[in-house]
């Protein structure tokens, strides 16, 4: 499992082979804020927003830019989601954690350990009071709150540890760290706008494990 923020750059291929020594192959999706799950393979795997899979050897990255990055390593497989706030109010961190079910009767969310990774803060995350009602009704109010210029602040980290606690997963870590505030490492799009970097999750699973 791996967080690369803005210091690396080059493709999603050269930056893993400068971080990992024996790089293994990589999937990836076109991300366009769904809540759309797709099983992975090497190479592209289509439009989503969360890729999965049971196998051994192969890592499944995403970009974000502000977006939540969030990886999942349970007893079944790994996956990793893209969790803007289009995709956290439709659905796709317990859709990501539902592919990973066996069917063991359990709960889908059994087993699993969750990752957080850097993502835009509610310092900074100022949305708009409809953006605000659709989050805070797919998590909890709390995530909410009333900025300093009046409009609504959103904490969409928060938003995406209670939709996997909801989904079951017991054990979730964070790195808390706002991509806006920390532009010596991290990339955001709200600082940068168009022209802005991306960052880099990639998890995977070793063979034989």
């Amino acid at each position: 499992m791996r967080f690369v923020g803005r210091g690396v750059a080059g493709s999603r291929e050269e930056i893993l082979a400068r971080v990992e020594a024996d790089p293994p192959e990589l999937a990836w999706a076109r991300q366009v804020h769904s809540a759309r799950v797709l099983a992975a393979m090497p190479g592209e795997c289509g439009e989503g927003d969360a890729l999965f899979t049971r196998r051994s050897g192969l890592a499944l990255s995403i970009v974000t830019a502000d977006c939540v990055p969030v990886l999942l390593a349970g007893p079944e497989g790994i996956a990793a989601v893209h969790a803007g706030w289009r995709g956290i109010a439709s659905g796709v961190i317990a859709a990501a954690v539902a592919a990973l079910d066996a069917g063991g009767g359990e709960g889908a969310g059994a087993g699993v350990t969750a990752w957080i990774g850097p993502a835009i803060g509610l310092c900074c995350y100022e949305v708009g009071e409809e953006v605000a009602v659709e989050v805070a009704r797919a998590s909890a109010p709390e995530v909410v709150v009333p900025g300093p210029a009046g409009r609504p602040h959103l904490d969409l980290p928060g938003a995406a540890w209670r939709q996997l606690t909801a989904a079951g997963v017991g054990d979730v870590r964070c790195v808390v760290r706002c991509t806006r505030c920390d532009g010596e490492r991290l990339a955001s799009y709200r600082r940068e706008g168009k022209g802005a970097g991306r960052n880099l999750a990639v998890i995977w699973r070793l063979p034989n494990s």
